[in-house]
């Protein structure tokens, strides 16, 4: 059989899987690449050809647009590549492959091959075309096959292939091969004067135009579509799964607890009836493109801490992600207390399974939300005549079988020790309070916070970290370099992956004991 592709075998396989002596209808029927069904079934006045289906291929059926599988298009190979002469499939298996040419415009063999574990000595293409079917394998990033089929279940109730439909039906109908993708925009935008033409097939073409974009970039970019993106589960979304009670722990995770899910009177005098937190997160929408907001809660959804179910429920939920506790804010104001009911119904229910310790938040409350004396709503005044009640007030929660220790001694936080005057000499006297009022020594540990970083100028015996405080300080700011749609915005936006590397990477040249 005369070879008719412009270089010899031998020339173009020496480092391939085929021998230096075969022949090209050796290397078409070894590569994984001429499907004979599809052949024949695409085109049945060859039935009577039988096993000469791939010989005529090879002398005659590229010539004529016959495609060798569904992935493989001749005469649009040879409209991309002007340099290749003879049987296209023969060139993409002994080189185009190699080099990065696609069979068709919605194959890309080097993504493909950099993205699944394609075996050594197997083309890529040949690898998609036998695992297509039992697997999500993508043939291009621009095409989601899991996506279409969860977006159009009757695709997906039929066995149909999900990019099989898109290219013969799918795209007629402007359904989306991809989330972001919106076929009626792009439609409008590019292909008004030619409705059959397949828009994802030309955003292919054409993506690296500056004015083609997949979707509307007023709506990509609007607080419309990023509240719509974030509002439904996202690529990296998981369902739960409980961390086996056999599991090691690597560490004591505790996560802070913010008991403001319920109505107190004192909110309700300033900030309306009914408020809570949820009030405040309601307002959580993107400021700026990416800003991931709102956050939507999903377990529990808005609940009331008001009753001992949700209490138990949670404690469930930290168990199974393997939290050990919580770390309660805790608002005590010259004797007054606010906030304290969750606290209190689980000292109220001892069957609760949930450790738990006390995070001071001694800070002033204000209409600005910034623990300032600016527009004061219940002043921090640190009264001496106040400090047993205030030691009592903690050793009631402290005493508690649940409360968490370090070392056999409860712990207890403060916030801010910074606002405490002449806070050693406080500590000392509290100390004093706790052992001989109740037989209690605590461990003081502070958040590091507003520049106070070093719990030994405060004779207190550890800190812990309190973000954003402290680890954005030697981050750059990037708010020049975003998208804003708030222009009254005045918030400092900080890369993330810089804030978590930056605190990796931090070493801490004082002795001091971190909790």
């Amino acid at each position: 059989m005369p070879n008719a592709f412009s270089h010899s075998p031998v020339e173009d396989s020496r480092s391939s899987i085929f021998p230096v002596d075969a022949s090209p209808l050796q290397i078409l029927g070894h590569s994984g690449l001429f499907d004979a069904f599809y052949y024949l079934q695409s085109n049945p006045d060859l039935k009577t050809f039988g096993t000469e289906v791939l010989r005529h291929y090879h002398q005659h059926g590229w010539r004529e647009g016959r495609k060798p599988n569904a992935f493989f298009d001749p005469h649009w190979y040879l409209s991309q590549n002007r340099d290749v002469i003879g049987d296209p499939l023969l060139h993409y298996i002994l080189r185009g492959e190699r080099e990065g040419r696609r069979p068709i415009a919605w194959f890309d063999p080097i993504w493909y091959a950099r993205t699944y574990r394609v075996p050594e000595r197997m083309a890529a293409l040949a690898h998609y075309l036998l695992n297509r079917h039992n697997t999500s394998l993508r043939p291009i990033p621009e095409f989601d096959p899991e996506f279409y089929l969860r977006s159009y279940p009757d695709v997906a109730k039929a066995g149909l292939d999900a990019l099989e439909h898109y290219m013969v039906q799918g795209f007629r109908e402007a359904r989306r091969p991809f989330d972001g993708f919106d076929p009626l925009y792009y439609r409008r935008k590019h292909l008004r004067h030619s409705p059959e033409s397949n828009p994802l097939l030309h955003y292919l073409e054409n993506r690296d135009r500056p004015d083609v974009h997949p979707c509307s970039p007023e709506t990509e970019i609007s607080v419309f579509g990023e509240i719509k993106r974030r509002s439904k589960p996202g690529p990296f979304f998981e369902k739960t799964i409980p961390l086996p009670a056999s599991a090691i722990r690597r560490a004591r995770v505790l996560a802070y607890y913010l008991p403001q899910f319920h109505t107190i009177p004192e909110n309700d005098a300033w900030w309306g009836d009914g408020f809570t937190e949820w009030t405040n997160l309601s307002r959580g929408v993107p400021r700026f493109s990416d800003h991931y907001q709102p956050r939507i809660p999903r377990d529990l959804g808005h609940y009331t801490l008001d009753s001992p179910e949700i209490l138990e429920r949670q404690a469930k939920m930290a168990h199974a992600a393997g939290i050990e506790g919580f770390i309660f804010y805790f608002y005590w104001f010259n004797r007054t207390r606010l906030l304290e009911q969750p606290l209190d119904i689980l000292l109220a229910n001892p069957q609760i399974d949930l450790p738990f310790c006390l995070m001071w938040a001694n800070e002033n409350w204000s209409r600005r939300w910034d623990g300032s004396d600016e527009d004061l709503l219940i002043a921090q005044d640190y009264r001496p005549e106040d400090d047993e009640a205030l030691v009592d007030c903690f050793a009631h929660y402290l005493k508690d079988q649940r409360y968490i220790h370090f070392d056999g001694r409860p712990v207890l936080m403060i916030y801010r020790p910074g606002t405490i005057p002449d806070a050693p000499a406080a500590i000392i006297k509290w100390r004093s309070m706790f052992r001989k009022r109740h037989g209690i020594d605590p461990l003081f540990v502070m958040g590091q916070a507003f520049g106070d970083e070093n719990p030994d100028l405060f004779g207190l015996d550890g800190a812990i970290e309190f973000p954003p405080h402290k680890v954005v300080s030697a981050c750059k700011l990037i708010n020049d370099e975003i998208h804003l749609f708030d222009n009254e915005f005045s918030g400092q936006v900080y890369d993330y992956t810089e804030v978590v590397n930056t605190a990796l990477g931090r070493v801490d040249k004082r002795s001091i004991r971190s909790f």
